[in-house]
């Protein structure tokens, strides 16, 4: 048998035991095999490594100290697994985790050939972030190993890294920048001058990807002359073999341009690129014309153009872009370009303001038919004058009329035909209902837009969905039914700047009514779908939301980007599951699993980057490589990573669920947050300047940094209440034990949380403001040194402010026969001229009423757990840290106090019962169907507003009603009323459920 079977079949043993949980057996197998004079650098750090992993702390101080030991030996261990074995062993331990990773060091300078040591002490520098370790790995690595010529450009690459990293100090990134600059320098001036010189030598650039990371390096250098020096020439330039045009570097030529200052070179240049073959007939294109027809090309030519400062520039553009026009019409970065240079002549006080208008109007002549029309000519007709912009939009009209006559004459079935009619629609939303936004709307007005809108939907024609599957999953004219939508919600809006303390109307049920109706036709467009899921969200039936949202098909980065449409507030709007739909995943229908499963995105990524990473450095992408390393970061430190895990927490602390502690590093970090949450999905026809539509629909403010702070006190609340509890049971009372977290910050009569109204709604004020009312008073009862220069608060003061703040919330709840509070926070269907004053007026559940009502019931679930702590007769009582004499003489509160809190919570919580009990009879009420399809039909959308501005009772009076009474069938209508139903008396059933946790 030889030796290396001999000393598997050893190791397989001690294995064997560490398997099976039997420590001690190991050790001694480890310690017997030492004796015995096997006494090798890799047995030691196992023996130091199993004595770690035991229990007692006699064993892990040894452990420690014989890790500690091998990692100070001279000459170094350079055995490999020996070091992976003692760098796996104090790696977790934090105070040592900076001599763990000096034995790769330490070992690489020992044995400078040993190639494994060299590239794991780069590798582990570089997948830590550590630029500066790894830049000493890499330069290690290209001095011993020359002949591998990667290793100089990785040396040249962590330098640049170092150069851009924000943590970075001035010093490191200007002296990392120098050499960065002269190593990719003479890499640069290796490349043979002569084009036909193939052999280079071997540290000279030779592929793209090494001359990008030139630029990239001169970039931030500030070098950009030498940029654009750069790919002028032979060797290096745009045309050379290593570019061979690639548009990349024509691109970072243009930036170069541009941030140069070269503007005769820019201007020279851009015509150059937009020169069109002589050869070239009228209106058609080769694919180098399309790929030179780039808005960044036109962008440089207009900003040349200005900067040059000459009388006969401007006038020369604008006849090269007439002319280019004149052979490309269909180009529309050329027109774009045209209409940017005469809005810039304007500015210039070249041209009067009113030739913008013809302008306008020429644009619209050419791209009326293309859904990127209203997009592209807002933004210069908000500069118009309001009569130019009613010129503009009677023009347009008329257009529209003029062309669909004679496409009607010609039997045109082009499916787009109709496009000019959406584009003149969005014009007069926008400027017709958007900009008078402010003033009161005239109903009349809405209806009348409502109506046409719909008609024209209605009428249009759409492919046989047996003869294209798929063609019907989104057209054209379903930008119609959701500009009717979009002005129904902004007419009923409660008021024009959208507050968080105001519940939304009624119109809101007709709006889902119309979304769902255009989804049986089009069931895949993607912007009803996301403002479907909002208005559910509004609504309160957060049940309809998820079975929605599912059909967005979210993956991978859209949880980054697209999910906090739905995930934000959820779990104080619906953080229980769903009724389980057929066909669906848990993750659709259970918020916690949904949150979970985007946890879990975070998570893979940091292991798709790091192999990105990996594999872009093996095979020379190094700008990619940086572009992973920037996505990691990003990710790593994102508002949506956080706050996901912060609401996955606080679902599980309401309604139960697998244990959140693999979520504890994120939710205890402290870097500042990235946020990339986009909300492009969603259609917008306001006016520029104006808040978007999607503001209009948000369930409160937008969730920033001081959010998620806020959501960190909270957590920090219950996991400090919550493990003080589990660990007090398990615990002996002669032993006491607190858990690891320190409140002491509380204690600062100075200490501020911002809780600003821009980032949260009321109720999270409220109760934030509670959750650290009772984190001053724990902070209280924990102290251990009371000397400080003014002391804080005394127990008794935050007793009251619980006290006060309970008593108020119950006054609130209790007032009959339905408290005020219940009435603001959800949506009355009864319209005003069918109330009666001795009847109750027929009202539903909003998001604000469950998230009010949540968000206090996870408050007294945290004033109970509270309660608990302080109780003299509970076991944690027993085992509390011990405060000081002082601290603890002011700090007792007495039984009777106790007892009201213990009270006026039980109080609360029956409160919130009754009026839930009440809303869940409102709906099952008889007449709750038939008031719901009548808010649907239109029937009593306009009522309030009619009468109120005596629109009422002409034909316009039920215009919107017959549109939908054609559009919608009396089944699908109760259908959808019905489910709506099901879906607010799920999510009262879960406030119920609530009730019964707390």
């Amino acid at each position: 048998m030889s030796a290396t079977t001999v000393f598997e079949r050893r190791n397989k043993q001690i294995q064997d035991a560490i398997d099976g949980q039997n420590l001690k057996q190991a050790l001694q197998l480890c310690e017997k095999r030492l004796k015995k004079g096997e006494d090798s650098h890799f047995l030691r750090a196992w023996k130091a490594h199993i004595l770690l992993s035991h229990g007692d702390d006699v064993h892990r101080q040894r452990g420690i100290s014989e890790a500690l030991e091998l990692c100070r030996m001279e000459p170094p261990v350079s055995d490999i697994e020996a070091l992976n074995m003692l760098y796996t062993t104090l790696k977790p331990i934090d105070e040592h985790a900076e001599t763990a990773r000096a034995i790769w060091e330490k070992a690489a300078k020992a044995k400078p050939q040993e190639l494994d040591i060299q590239l794991k002490w780069f590798n582990m520098a570089s997948e830590m972030g550590d630029w500066k370790t790894a830049q000493k790995a890499a330069m290690s690595l290209q001095n011993n190993f020359p002949k591998e010529r990667k290793y100089y450009f990785w040396a040249i690459l962590m330098c640049y890294l170092i150069t851009i990293d924000p943590a970075s100090s001035e010093i490191d990134g200007k002296l990392f920048g120098t050499l960065a600059y002269r190593m990719i320098l003479k890499a640069a001036s290796s490349v043979p001058t002569d084009p036909k010189e193939l052999l280079s030598p071997a540290r000279a650039i030779q592929t793209s990807e090494e001359l990008f990371l030139l630029i990239k390096i001169l970039e931030t250098q500030g070098r950009h002359e030498e940029i654009v020096s750069l790919l002028n020439s032979k060797h290096l330039g745009i045309e050379s073999r290593i570019a061979q045009n690639d548009w990349s570097f024509i691109s970072a030529k243009i930036v170069g341009l541009k941030n140069a200052g070269l503007w005769d070179e820019a201007l020279s240049f851009t015509r150059e690129l937009l020169a069109l073959p002589d050869d070239l007939t009228n209106g058609s294109t080769t694919a180098a014309v399309q790929e030179k027809d780039d808005w960044q090309v036109w962008s440089l030519l207009l900003a040349a153009t200005k900067k040059l400062g000459k009388k006969e520039t401007p006038r020369e553009t604008q006849d090269f872009i007439a002319a280019y026009i004149k052979r490309q019409p269909k180009s529309r970065n050329a027109q774009l370009a045209a209409l940017d240079l005469t809005e810039q002549r304007i500015t210039m006080n070249e041209l009067p303001l009113k030739d913008l208008l013809p302008a306008c109007k020429e644009y619209f002549d050419r791209n009326c038919t293309k859904l990127y029309c209203f997009h592209d000519l807002r933004k210069y007709l908000i500069k118009l004058d309001r009569s130019m912009q009613d010129e503009f939009q009677l023009y347009a009209s008329q257009k529209v009329v003029a062309d669909q006559s004679a496409d009607d004459q010609k039997q045109v079935t082009d499916p787009f035909k109709g496009v000019a009619a959406i584009n003149a629609l969005k014009f007069e939303y926008c400027f017709q209902l958007s900009l008078e936004g402010d003033e009161n709307l005239s109903a009349q007005k809405v209806e009348n837009f409502v109506s046409r809108c719909l008609r024209i939907y209605r009428s249009t024609e759409r492919p046989n969905q047996s003869a294209a599957p798929s063609t019907i999953e989104s057209q054209p004219s379903d930008d119609l039914c959701l500009l009717a939508v979009m002005a129904l919600i902004r007419l009923h809006e409660t008021n024009n700047g959208p507050k968080p303390d105001v519940a939304p109307h009624a119109a809101l049920v007709q709006a889902a009514g119309l979304i769902e109706n255009l989804l049986l036709k089009s069931p895949c467009n993607y912007e009803a779908l996301l403002l479907l899921v909002r208005v559910y969200l509004l609504l309160g039936a957060g049940s309809l939301a998820l079975k929605s949202f599912h059909k967005l098909s979210v993956k991978q980065m859209q949880y980054e980007t697209v999910a906090h449409n739905l995930f934000t507030r959820l779990g104080s709007t619906h953080p229980h599951a769903a009724p389980p739909y057929e066909g669906l995943e848990p993750k659709d229908y259970d918020p916690q699993i949904a949150m979970r499963q985007a946890l879990s995105f975070y998570r893979n990524s940091e292991i798709a980057t790091t192999y990105s990473r990996n594999v872009g450095l093996e095979h020379g992408s190094y700008v990619n490589v940086a572009g992973s390393i920037e996505l990691q970061k990003s990710l790593q430190s994102s508002i949506c990573r956080r706050m996901w895990a912060l609401e996955t927490r606080r679902i599980q602390r309401l309604v139960g669920g697998d244990p959140v502690g693999q979520y504890d590093h994120i939710v205890s970090d402290t870097d500042p947050v990235v946020d990339k949450r986009n909300f492009d999905g969603f259609m917008n026809c306001e006016a520029p300047g104006r808040l978007s539509f999607e503001e209009h629909v948000r369930l409160g403010p937008k969730p920033g940094a001081h959010a998620v702070n806020a959501m960190t006190a909270t957590d920090i609340l219950f996991s400090f209440l919550r493990s003080n509890s589990s660990t007090k049971k398990a615990s002996s009372s002669s032993h006491p034990v607190s858990p690891n977290i320190d409140l002491s910050r509380y204690l600062n009569p100075e200490f501020d949380l911002p809780l600003p109204e821009t980032e949260l709604t009321p109720a999270e004020i409220e109760n934030t403001n509670i959750h650290l009312t009772l984190l001053k008073a724990l902070a209280c009862l924990t102290a251990t040194n009371t000397k400080r220069s003014s002391p804080p608060a005394p127990l008794t003061t935050h007793l009251a402010t619980l006290e006060s703040f309970l008593t108020e919330k119950l006054t609130a709840l209790s007032s009959t026969p339905i408290p005020t509070s219940i009435l603001l926070t959800t949506i009355p269907l009864t319209p005003p001229s069918k109330e009666q004053a001795s009847a109750t007026p027929s009202i539903a559940p909003s998001w604000l009423y469950l998230h009010t009502t949540i968000s206090l019931l996870e408050t007294l679930k945290a004033t109970t757990l509270f309660l608990t702590y302080l109780s003299p007769s509970s076991s944690t009582a027993k085992t509390k840290p011990k405060a000081s004499t002082t601290a603890t003489k002011e700090a007792r509160p007495n039984k009777e106090t106790l007892e009201n809190l213990h009270t006026l919570v039980k109080q609360l919580i029956d409160a919130i019962r009754q009026n839930t009990r009440f809303l869940k009879m409102q709906i099952a009420e008889s007449g709750m169907l038939g008031e719901l399809v009548e808010w649907v039909t239109g029937g009593y959308g306009f009522e309030k507003d009619t009468v109120k501005n005596g629109d009422g009772g002409g034909e316009e009076g039920g215009a919107v009603r017959r549109e939908i009474e054609e559009l919608m069938d009396t089944a699908s209508l109760e259908l959808f009323c019905g489910s709506l139903m099901e879906s607010w008396d799920e999510a009262l059933d879960g406030v119920l459920g609530l009730c019964a946790s707390v």
